[in-house]
C-alpha cells in the first residue's frame, strides 16, 4: 500500500504525465489565439513533449514559455508558411472535387493534389519539432522536415495516424479536445526521438545522457541543438552543439574580461608602485612579472576549446 503512494509509482508518473500533456494543450489553444503565433506555440508544445518522453522536464509551464519565446522570430513564418500551404491544398482538392464530376482532367487534377497533400502533411509533422530541436533557417527546416518525411516514411505515416485518430477520437468524444494537441505531440514524440538519436554522433548522445542524468533537481536543462544540412543528413553525419556549453562560453568569456579589467589595474597599479620603488633609494628595478598573464592564457585556451561549439543564427557552425 505504500508504493502505491510513491511519486516514483508508474501510476502517478502516468497522471503526471497527463497533468502536462493537459496544460500543454490549454497553453497552446491560448498561445495560437493570434493564428500567427500558431509556429512558436506549437515549437514550444514539441520542445516540451521531446524532453517529456525523456523523463527530463519538470518545469512545464516555464519551459513552454522560454521556447515560445526563443523561437518566436522563426516560429512566425514557419506557422505561416504552412497554415498558408495547408489552406491551400484543402481549397484545391475542394475545388478539384467539386468539379471532378464533370470533368475527368479535373479529377486526376484532384488525385494528384491529394497525393502533394499527403506529402506536405507527413513533412508538416516534422517541422516544429526540428524547429525546437535544432538550429537552422526556416529554409533548411522545411527542406530537412521533408527529407526525413520520405527516408523515414513509414514512422511518418505512423505519426500522422496518431494525429488522425487523436482528431477523430475527439470528434466522437468532446472532451478529448481538452488533450488534442499535446496528446499528439507527446505520442509522436516516443518516435521522433528514435528518429532524431539517428542524427546525433553516439558519442555525443551519451554526453548529453549523463549530463541529464548527472543535472537531475537543477532548475532548468537545454536541450542538445543540433546543426544539420540536407548533404548532411544524406551522409547520416550531424554536428552537435550543446546549449549548455553556449552558456559556459560566456562565463569564460566573462571571466576573461573581469581577469583582464583586473590584470590592467594590477599592471597600472605596479606600474606605479615600481616608479615609486625606483625612485626610492636601495630598492632593484628588476622585479620579477606576475603571473597573471599566464593564467589569462590559459583561460583563454578554454575559452578557444568552447568556442569550437558555438553556432550562429543562420545554422552555421563558426567560432567567435
Amino acid at each position: 500500500m505504500s508504493n502505491f503512494f510513491n511519486l516514483d509509482n508508474p501510476v502517478w508518473n502516468f497522471m503526471g504525465k497527463l497533468v502536462d500533456v493537459f496544460i500543454l494543450t490549454i497553453l497552446w489553444f491560448v498561445c495560437s489565439l493570434p493564428i500567427f503565433t500558431i509556429g512558436p506555440a506549437t515549437t514550444a508544445v514539441y520542445y516540451v513533449t521531446l524532453k517529456l518522453v525523456r523523463d527530463e522536464e519538470s518545469y512545464t509551464v516555464r519551459s513552454f514559455f522560454k521556447s515560445f519565446k526563443q523561437n518566436f522570430k522563426q516560429g512566425v513564418p514557419l506557422g505561416l508558411i504552412e497554415l498558408g500551404l495547408g489552406v491551400f491544398f484543402v481549397w484545391d482538392i475542394y475545388l478539384y472535387y467539386q468539379l471532378g464530376s464533370a470533368n475527368r482532367a479535373m479529377s486526376i487534377l484532384g488525385i494528384l493534389f491529394l497525393g502533394i497533400f499527403i506529402i506536405y502533411l507527413l513533412a508538416l509533422v516534422y517541422v516544429f519539432a526540428l524547429q525546437a530541436k535544432f538550429y537552422n533557417t526556416v529554409k533548411q527546416t522545411l527542406k530537412n522536415s521533408l527529407i526525413i518525411s520520405i527516408r523515414h516514411v513509414f514512422r511518418s505515416l505512423g505519426m500522422l495516424a496518431i494525429a488522425v485518430g487523436v482528431i477523430i477520437g475527439c470528434l466522437f468524444f468532446p472532451p478529448l479536445f481538452l488533450l488534442s494537441m499535446g496528446l499528439i505531440a507527446f505520442l509522436q514524440s516516443f518516435v521522433m526521438v528514435r528518429i532524431f538519436d539517428k542524427y546525433i554522433p553516439k558519442e555525443d548522445q551519451e554526453k548529453e545522457d549523463s549530463f541529464g542524468a548527472e543535472s537531475a533537481g537543477i532548475e532548468e536543462e537545454e536541450p542538445v541543438h543540433i546543426v544539420m544540412t540536407a548533404d548532411e543528413m544524406a551522409m547520416g553525419a550531424s554536428q552537435v552543439v550543446n546549449r549548455d556549453t553556449l552558456s559556459r562560453t560566456e562565463e569564460v568569456q566573462k571571466e576573461i574580461a573581469s581577469e583582464e579589467s583586473g590584470s590592467d589595474n594590477a599592471s597600472q597599479t605596479s606600474g606605479q608602485e615600481k616608479t615609486e620603488s625606483s625612485d626610492a633609494p636601495g630598492t632593484s628595478s628588476g622585479a620579477p612579472e606576475t603571473d597573471e598573464n599566464s593564467a589569462s592564457d590559459e583561460t583563454a585556451s578554454e575559452l578557444a576549446q568552447a568556442e569550437g561549439n558555438v553556432v550562429g543564427d543562420d545554422g552555421v557552425k563558426r567560432y567567435f
